[in-house]
Protein backbone atom coordinates (compact mmCIF):
# COMPACT_ATOMS: atom_id res chain seq x y z
CA UNK A 1 0.00 0.00 0.00
CA UNK A 2 1.38 3.35 -1.14
CA UNK A 3 2.62 5.53 1.56
CA UNK A 4 2.01 9.30 1.34
CA UNK A 5 3.38 12.07 3.03
CA UNK A 6 3.43 16.10 3.77
CA UNK A 7 4.63 18.82 5.68
CA UNK A 8 1.67 19.51 8.11
CA UNK A 9 0.50 21.47 11.31
CA UNK A 10 -1.07 19.13 13.86
CA UNK A 11 -4.09 20.94 14.77
CA UNK A 12 -5.52 18.89 17.59
CA UNK A 13 -5.52 14.79 18.94
CA UNK A 14 -7.82 13.13 21.21
CA UNK A 15 -7.46 9.51 22.33
CA UNK A 16 -9.11 6.72 20.36
CA UNK A 17 -9.33 2.43 21.40
CA UNK A 18 -7.27 1.50 23.81
CA UNK A 19 -3.44 2.21 22.48
CA UNK A 20 -4.51 4.99 19.68
CA UNK A 21 -4.94 8.39 19.15
CA UNK A 22 -7.09 10.32 16.56
CA UNK A 23 -5.07 12.76 14.94
CA UNK A 24 -6.82 16.11 13.14
CA UNK A 25 -4.02 17.78 10.91
CA UNK A 26 -3.84 20.55 7.85
CA UNK A 27 -1.92 19.06 5.20
CA UNK A 28 0.30 21.45 2.61
CA UNK A 29 -0.88 19.86 -0.02
CA UNK A 30 -4.89 18.33 0.94
CA UNK A 31 -5.68 20.63 3.61
CA UNK A 32 -8.10 18.71 6.42
CA UNK A 33 -7.36 15.51 7.40
CA UNK A 34 -8.34 13.08 9.95
CA UNK A 35 -6.21 9.74 10.59
CA UNK A 36 -5.19 7.10 13.36
CA UNK A 37 -2.00 6.85 14.39
CA UNK A 38 -1.86 3.39 15.69
CA UNK A 39 -0.01 2.55 19.39
CA UNK A 40 0.47 6.81 19.72
CA UNK A 41 -0.49 6.12 23.28
CA UNK A 42 2.00 3.28 24.02
CA UNK A 43 4.56 3.91 26.39
CA UNK A 44 8.33 5.30 23.95
CA UNK A 45 6.11 4.67 21.23
CA UNK A 46 7.64 5.79 17.66
CA UNK A 47 5.77 9.44 17.60
CA UNK A 48 7.41 10.70 20.72
CA UNK A 49 6.13 14.37 20.62
CA UNK A 50 5.29 15.27 17.24
CA UNK A 51 1.54 15.07 17.61
CA UNK A 52 1.44 17.93 20.12
CA UNK A 53 -0.91 20.45 19.09
CA UNK A 54 0.18 22.90 16.53
CA UNK A 55 3.60 20.98 15.98
CA UNK A 56 4.61 21.63 12.01
CA UNK A 57 5.84 17.92 11.00
CA UNK A 58 6.19 15.91 8.02
CA UNK A 59 3.64 13.25 8.44
CA UNK A 60 3.27 9.99 6.36
CA UNK A 61 0.07 8.04 6.13
CA UNK A 62 -1.59 5.74 3.85
CA UNK A 63 -5.23 5.33 2.62
CA UNK A 64 -7.90 2.54 2.26
CA UNK A 65 -10.09 2.47 -0.46
CA UNK A 66 -13.88 3.94 1.16
CA UNK A 67 -12.11 4.32 4.70
CA UNK A 68 -12.80 8.49 5.55
CA UNK A 69 -9.44 8.29 7.85
CA UNK A 70 -6.19 7.98 6.76
CA UNK A 71 -3.44 5.56 8.66
CA UNK A 72 -0.62 7.53 9.86
CA UNK A 73 2.44 5.43 9.89
CA UNK A 74 5.23 8.17 11.20
CA UNK A 75 5.78 11.54 12.12
CA UNK A 76 8.59 13.62 11.88
CA UNK A 77 8.44 16.78 14.23
CA UNK A 78 10.32 20.04 12.35
CA UNK A 79 9.23 22.69 14.54
CA UNK A 80 7.30 22.28 18.05
CA UNK A 81 5.24 24.49 19.58
CA UNK A 82 4.71 22.85 22.86
CA UNK A 83 7.10 25.34 24.93
CA UNK A 84 4.80 28.32 23.57
CA UNK A 85 1.44 26.88 25.47
CA UNK A 86 3.44 27.66 28.77
CA UNK A 87 1.65 30.84 28.00
CA UNK A 88 -1.74 31.53 28.49
CA UNK A 89 -2.65 34.08 26.28
CA UNK A 90 -0.66 32.39 23.18
CA UNK A 91 -1.80 29.09 24.51
CA UNK A 92 -5.98 30.54 23.89
CA UNK A 93 -4.65 32.15 20.46
CA UNK A 94 -3.41 28.77 19.31
CA UNK A 95 -6.36 26.79 20.30
CA UNK A 96 -8.39 29.72 18.60
CA UNK A 97 -6.52 28.75 15.58
CA UNK A 98 -6.66 25.22 15.39
CA UNK A 99 -10.65 25.45 16.21
CA UNK A 100 -11.32 27.54 13.64
CA UNK A 101 -9.21 26.09 10.94
CA UNK A 102 -10.85 22.66 11.51
CA UNK A 103 -14.12 24.02 11.68
CA UNK A 104 -14.70 26.05 8.59
CA UNK A 105 -12.53 23.99 6.26
CA UNK A 106 -13.46 21.38 4.01
CA UNK A 107 -12.40 18.08 3.91
CA UNK A 108 -9.13 17.13 2.16
CA UNK A 109 -10.01 20.07 0.04
CA UNK A 110 -5.94 21.59 -0.51
CA UNK A 111 -5.24 25.35 0.59
CA UNK A 112 -1.73 26.00 0.51
CA UNK A 113 -2.70 30.17 1.37
CA UNK A 114 -4.03 28.85 4.52
CA UNK A 115 -1.41 26.41 5.31
CA UNK A 116 1.25 28.86 4.92
CA UNK A 117 -0.53 31.27 6.98
CA UNK A 118 -0.70 29.06 9.87
CA UNK A 119 3.04 28.26 9.78
CA UNK A 120 3.83 32.21 9.19
CA UNK A 121 1.59 33.03 12.41
CA UNK A 122 3.33 29.90 14.42
CA UNK A 123 6.34 31.31 13.76
CA UNK A 124 5.22 34.83 14.51
CA UNK A 125 4.09 33.79 17.72
CA UNK A 126 7.74 31.69 18.76
CA UNK A 127 9.69 35.06 18.38
CA UNK A 128 7.31 37.15 20.31
CA UNK A 129 4.66 39.09 18.20
CA UNK A 130 1.93 40.45 20.57
CA UNK A 131 -0.75 38.07 20.59
CA UNK A 132 -3.35 40.56 20.15
CA UNK A 133 -2.23 41.68 17.23
CA UNK A 134 -1.67 37.84 16.00
CA UNK A 135 -5.46 37.39 16.60
CA UNK A 136 -6.28 40.35 14.07
CA UNK A 137 -4.01 39.29 12.05
CA UNK A 138 -5.34 35.49 11.95
CA UNK A 139 -9.15 36.59 11.81
CA UNK A 140 -8.78 39.17 8.79
CA UNK A 141 -6.09 36.62 6.38
CA UNK A 142 -8.51 33.29 7.44
CA UNK A 143 -12.01 35.46 6.34
CA UNK A 144 -9.93 36.56 3.05
CA UNK A 145 -8.80 32.97 2.41
CA UNK A 146 -12.09 31.70 2.78
CA UNK A 147 -14.12 34.37 0.52
CA UNK A 148 -16.07 36.26 3.14
CA UNK A 149 -14.20 38.98 4.21
CA UNK A 150 -16.62 41.81 3.34
CA UNK A 151 -15.73 45.30 1.00
CA UNK A 152 -14.68 47.58 3.65
CA UNK A 153 -14.27 50.49 1.44
CA UNK A 154 -17.50 50.72 -0.28
CA UNK A 155 -21.17 50.87 0.86
CA UNK A 156 -23.03 48.29 0.22
CA UNK A 157 -26.33 50.00 -0.31
CA UNK A 158 -25.23 53.38 -2.36
CA UNK A 159 -21.66 51.94 -3.57
CA UNK A 160 -20.07 55.01 -2.50
CA UNK A 161 -16.39 54.97 -1.11
CA UNK A 162 -16.47 55.04 2.55
CA UNK A 163 -14.44 58.39 3.95
CA UNK A 164 -15.63 58.11 7.33
CA UNK A 165 -17.10 55.59 9.94
CA UNK A 166 -19.18 52.55 8.45
CA UNK A 167 -21.62 49.88 10.01
CA UNK A 168 -21.29 46.56 9.22
CA UNK A 169 -23.88 45.79 7.41
CA UNK A 170 -26.78 42.79 9.17
CA UNK A 171 -26.23 39.92 6.99
CA UNK A 172 -22.00 40.67 7.35
CA UNK A 173 -21.42 40.78 4.09
CA UNK A 174 -20.37 44.62 3.94
CA UNK A 175 -20.81 47.79 5.20
CA UNK A 176 -22.87 50.69 5.15
CA UNK A 177 -22.26 54.24 5.41
CA UNK A 178 -23.74 56.59 7.99
CA UNK A 179 -26.78 57.39 5.70
CA UNK A 180 -27.43 54.64 4.25
CA UNK A 181 -26.97 52.45 7.84
CA UNK A 182 -30.34 51.60 9.37
CA UNK A 183 -29.00 49.28 12.32
CA UNK A 184 -25.90 50.72 13.83
CA UNK A 185 -24.33 48.19 15.83
CA UNK A 186 -21.00 47.04 14.88
CA UNK A 187 -18.85 49.89 13.91
CA UNK A 188 -15.61 50.41 11.44
CA UNK A 189 -14.45 53.94 12.24
CA UNK A 190 -11.25 55.42 10.18
CA UNK A 191 -8.73 54.30 13.09
CA UNK A 192 -9.92 50.28 12.69
CA UNK A 193 -9.66 51.01 8.56
CA UNK A 194 -6.16 51.90 8.84
CA UNK A 195 -5.73 48.80 11.33
CA UNK A 196 -7.10 46.69 8.25
CA UNK A 197 -4.51 48.45 5.80
CA UNK A 198 -1.54 47.39 8.06
CA UNK A 199 -3.05 43.85 8.27
CA UNK A 200 -2.78 43.65 4.55
CA UNK A 201 0.33 45.36 3.68
CA UNK A 202 2.61 43.47 6.45
CA UNK A 203 4.10 40.05 7.33
CA UNK A 204 2.90 39.03 10.86
CA UNK A 205 6.14 39.38 12.67
CA UNK A 206 6.49 43.11 12.03
CA UNK A 207 5.73 45.55 15.14
CA UNK A 208 2.32 47.31 14.58
CA UNK A 209 3.07 51.06 14.74
CA UNK A 210 2.26 52.87 17.99
CA UNK A 211 -0.53 54.56 16.00
CA UNK A 212 -3.00 51.30 16.12
CA UNK A 213 -3.73 51.16 20.27
CA UNK A 214 -4.76 48.44 21.78
CA UNK A 215 -8.03 49.04 22.02
CA UNK A 216 -8.11 49.69 17.69
CA UNK A 217 -6.92 45.88 18.37
CA UNK A 218 -9.82 44.62 20.53
CA UNK A 219 -12.94 46.33 18.73
CA UNK A 220 -11.88 45.15 14.87
CA UNK A 221 -11.93 42.35 16.80
CA UNK A 222 -15.44 42.52 17.41
CA UNK A 223 -16.04 43.01 13.67
CA UNK A 224 -14.06 39.96 12.76
CA UNK A 225 -15.93 37.64 15.06
CA UNK A 226 -18.73 38.65 14.50
CA UNK A 227 -18.32 37.47 10.70
CA UNK A 228 -16.82 34.19 11.93
CA UNK A 229 -19.97 33.41 14.45
CA UNK A 230 -22.24 34.54 11.39
CA UNK A 231 -20.95 32.09 8.77
CA UNK A 232 -19.84 29.41 11.24
CA UNK A 233 -23.43 29.63 12.63
CA UNK A 234 -22.43 29.12 16.23
CA UNK A 235 -19.30 30.77 18.70
CA UNK A 236 -16.03 28.96 18.67
CA UNK A 237 -16.02 27.34 21.99
CA UNK A 238 -12.05 28.73 21.96
CA UNK A 239 -12.99 32.58 21.60
CA UNK A 240 -14.68 32.54 25.46
CA UNK A 241 -10.97 32.17 26.37
CA UNK A 242 -9.57 35.40 24.87
CA UNK A 243 -9.76 39.00 26.48
CA UNK A 244 -7.95 40.54 23.47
Amino acid sequence: MPIDQSEAVILRTQNFAEQDKLVIFFSREKGLVRGIAKGARKFNNRFGSSLEPLSIVRIFYYEKERHDLVTVSNCDLLESAFEMFSDRRTACFLSYLAELTEKFSPYRAGEEKLYRLLVSLIRAARVGQKVEYLVRYFEYWFLKVNGILPDFQTCQKCQRRISSTAWLEPRKDGVLCDRCAGEKKIELNPRLARAVDWIKKNPPQTPPGPEIEAEDWKKLGRVFQSIIIFHLEERPRTLDLLDF
